[in-house]
């Protein structure tokens, strides 16, 4: 077990007083830009039948999403999982504005990358395109990844379409 770092008491936070979480960009900027749109890129353990995707719009919903994953509770990971892997506290307060794109998906090598390229909402859909990057060598390890995308709660998507494209690098 590894022990956690030592802190000096005059810069440990004053944990009493909750910390907001950083605002997220509008949804679907104008001109279909998502650079400001905030996305997370974190890998996760791999297993059969992974890919999905999920809107998460409460704190309760994330604890949902992180005890599904069939890797995390075989790895012991308790339900902050999300917390520690994104490196941000999604809360009530974020959820009241925001929602989280959470999206789960296996790699048949861990070479692979992914970059968000854009986001459009058709007839109730939300529609993600979602480059993967391959590059002309890998590796022949198996890879989870997990992707997630800050988003307004000001649409009326109940339904995801992620769609990826391989790009060669």
């Amino acid at each position: 077990m590894i022990a956690p770092p030592q802190q000096n008491p005059d810069l440990t936070p004053d944990i009493s007083t909750p910390t907001p979480p950083p605002p997220a960009a509008d949804l679907l900027p104008p001109d279909g830009d998502v650079s400001s749109i905030k996305v997370l890129y974190n890998r996760i353990d791999w297993r059969e039948n992974m890919d999905n995707a999920s809107i998460i719009r409460s704190v309760d919903d994330l604890h949902k999403f992180s005890e599904s994953l069939e890797a995390v509770r075989k790895n012991g990971i308790d339900e902050d999982l999300i917390w520690r892997l994104t490196g941000e506290q999604y809360d009530d307060a974020f959820f009241a504005e925001h929602v989280l794109v959470m999206i789960t998906v296996s790699e048949s090598s861990g070479s692979n990358r992914h970059e968000l390229m854009s986001i459009t909402e058709d007839n109730g859909v939300l529609n993600i395109n979602i480059d993967r990057l391959t590059p002309e060598i890998g590796t022949a390890d198996m890879a989870g990844w997990l992707i997630t995308i800050e988003l307004s709660n000001d649409y009326s998507a109940n339904d995801i379409n992620v769609i990826f494209s391989d790009v060669p690098v």
